[in-house]
């Protein structure tokens, strides 16, 4: 294990020696993963909807306050064949029987629910629910990212490393003095692997978010994992940190808290109000009205629509519980299945090729080897992170 150290390290200084001089600038996998997620346009989308579920929780919070109204009124009417009400678009107010007159009202308004259900904390609970879920879609998506950038990232390492591999190959065997067709072979081989750059180096401008045109270089090693893995502990893990199991225990509870919400359309509502009115038809206006209500109201029949809507929602949250246990069983498989890989790649990587015999082309063969166990095995571990939703360290 400690050759295979050295020998990543010595790789990775070759690499990053030759092409950082090029470059106009040269990122980490920590940078390369921040930046990603800076950049990536459906997160911050995701993240604008997060903004939104808080403001509908404010919203939701004002429900349960009392609301207080101020209101002024000023008519010119004539009113010969009897007292009119103006419609509710201006407060309803009532103009008595004149010929022609002027009238003013002002009138300040308060009320309160006192009792309708549960519906207002229900419509709240609803909200924080939501807010849950919003910020848990968009940790889906953090991971998701997180997990593409790292593979990027290494893909783009790894070749950087074969092009650097491929160009001591060839100054090794011009010192050796090689056939020329053998040097000719070699360089093909470079041009080709320069080819397979370019478009790595493309697909990670992709994952962080840079512009395509970049010239960008990675820098840092291909260290091969070497910590045991227990899966059953993976799968606790993922458990508790996978965003996507979180998703539906919230939704279940969202169709729970929705069927309780049908369920308060059948229950009465008591409301409070007070109301103080000055009126008359010149200032100061010396006539005062004020009333205090107290109103009931139980509703009895609507068509069985609310009954319906209970049915709907109760379907819904059988349809959340089903959904959990798919998800579920798919989160096992991703555990084990990520966990085979890395298990497979990290013994292959134990056992690389470090000998220095030979000539220039099995050295290079060896390398690319060597190269590419090592890349798979960072790889696997990008996966299993991804799949038990926290970092292995």
């Amino acid at each position: 294990m400690k050759k295979l150290f050295i020998f990543c390290c010595a790789i990775a200084l070759m690499t990053s020696a030759a092409f950082a001089q090029n470059a106009e600038k040269v990122m980490s996998l920590d940078e390369s993963v921040t930046l990603g997620l800076k950049n990536n346009q459906t997160l911050l989308a995701l993240l604008e909807q997060v903004q939104l579920s808080e403001e509908r929780v404010t919203e939701a919070k004002s429900n349960i306050l009392p609301k207080i109204d101020l209101n002024f009124n000023a008519s010119d009417f004539d009113n010969q064949a009897s007292p009119s009400i103006l419609s509710p678009s201006f407060d309803s107010v009532y103009l008595p029987q004149n010929k022609s007159d002027q009238y003013f009202s002002t009138r300040v308004s308060m009320w309160q629910f006192l009792y309708n259900g549960g519906r207002y904390s229900t419509t709240l609970t609803l909200a924080e629910t939501n807010l849950s879920q919003a910020t848990s879609e968009a940790e889906i998506v953090r991971n998701d990212v997180t997990r593409d950038v790292k593979l990027a990232y290494y893909d783009f390492l790894a070749q950087n490393e074969r092009i650097s591999a491929y160009g001591a190959a060839i100054e090794q065997a011009k010192k050796e003095k090689a056939p020329a067709d053998a040097i000719a072979s070699l360089q093909r081989g470079l041009l080709s692997e320069k080819h397979k750059h370019n478009k790595d180096r493309l697909r990670y401008l992709a994952a962080v978010g840079m512009e395509l045109t970049a010239e960008v270089e990675v820098s840092g090693a291909l260290n091969a994992p070497s910590e045991a893995f227990d899966v059953n502990k993976g799968i606790a893990w993922a458990f508790q940190y996978r965003p996507e199991l979180k998703q539906t225990q919230f939704q279940e509870k969202i169709d729970s808290l929705r069927v309780n919400l049908s369920l308060t359309e059948r229950l009465p509502t008591i409301s409070l109000g007070a109301n103080y009115e000055w009126v008359g038809d010149q200032f100061p206006l010396s006539q005062k009205n004020w009333n205090t209500t107290i109103n009931f109201n139980l509703p009895i029949f609507d068509g069985w629509a609310a009954w319906s809507r209970i049915k709907q929602h109760r379907i819904q949250a059988r349809e959340a519980k089903i959904r959990r246990a798919e998800i579920e069983d798919q989160v096992r498989l991703q555990v084990r299945d990520a966990a085979m890989d890395y298990e497979f790649w990290k013994d292959q990587a134990e056992s690389v090729d470090v000998a220095a015999g030979g000539d220039a082309e099995k050295r290079l063969q060896r390398q690319l080897r060597n190269i590419d166990t090592l890349k798979e095995a960072c790889r696997a571990t990008a996966v299993l992170e991804w799949a038990v939703g926290t970092n292995l360290k």
